[in-house]
């Protein structure tokens, strides 16, 4: 399987209205790059102009408790299979087991991706089909650490828990390297709690990428997710 598949759990829209468009910290908007070039030769020194006062940073967010109760390990799952359309690739149909009950939706602008959210819509799976296939785990990790630093406003408190490398099995037998970065962040009033996982399910380079999303109280839960997503998520044909 060449192609990429990109699988989230969503971090999903507060009631007060949180996001729009995609959840927010669902994903992450790398900034564009900016431009350089060579320095050249000085000329006449000129008295510069004042500089224009700079805004002050904001303090760091105190996150309001969460009223949702935890997710609870022990879920029931189903195993779903979808089609998505990759930007600039043939169509791919893909499988994978999310918790019983969770609802698909779509986003007509973004044909690559469907989306498995809870009754809530607070928690959810998000597929993703993309390409290239170019990256190793571990290196998409790093990628996504960077990408948050610069991503993330200060207030909102990004603090990376842990990032591992490890291999895993999947339900074929067959061996797949993994990269995980779990981290926290206050996108708006609570405190979120993420997992990130590359997968390379047939190979070294990733292939798959989940990103699995709650509150802290449900990290127990949301590590019961990810791995029934880890070892179950493949191509279908």
């Amino acid at each position: 399987m060449r192609r990429v598949l990109l699988a989230g759990l969503l971090l999903l829209a507060l009631a007060l209205g949180v996001g729009g468009g995609y959840y927010t910290g669902d994903r992450v908007d790398t900034p564009e790059p900016t431009a350089s070039g060579t320095a050249g030769p000085l000329g006449t020194v000129s008295e510069s102009p004042s500089p224009t006062p700079t805004e002050p940073s904001l303090p760091v967010k105190t996150p309001i408790p969460s009223n949702l109760d935890p997710l609870e390990p022990g879920l029931q799952y189903i195993g779903h299979t979808f089609t998505v359309t990759p930007q600039d690739e043939p169509s791919v149909q893909l499988s994978v087991d999310t918790p019983q009950g969770w609802k698909i939706t779509r986003d007509p602008k973004r044909p690559q991706e469907v989306k498995y959210l809870n009754d809530q819509r607070e928690r959810g799976v998000r597929i993703e089909a993309v390409e290239p296939v170019d990256t190793t785990p571990a290196a998409a990790m790093a990628q996504l650490i960077v990408d948050l630093k610069k991503s993330q406003a200060p207030e909102n408190d990004v603090r990376i828990v842990s990032q591992t490398n490890a291999t895993i099995t999947g339900e074929n037998g067959d061996s797949r390297p993994v990269a995980t970065l779990i981290y926290t962040f206050i996108p708006g009033q609570t405190l979120r709690y993420v997992i990130v996982r590359w997968i390379a399910i047939d190979g070294q380079l990733t292939n798959v990428e989940m990103s699995i999303t709650g509150i802290p109280q449900d990290a127990a839960a949301l590590d019961e997710v990810l791995q029934h997503a880890s070892t179950s998520v493949h191509e279908v044909g």
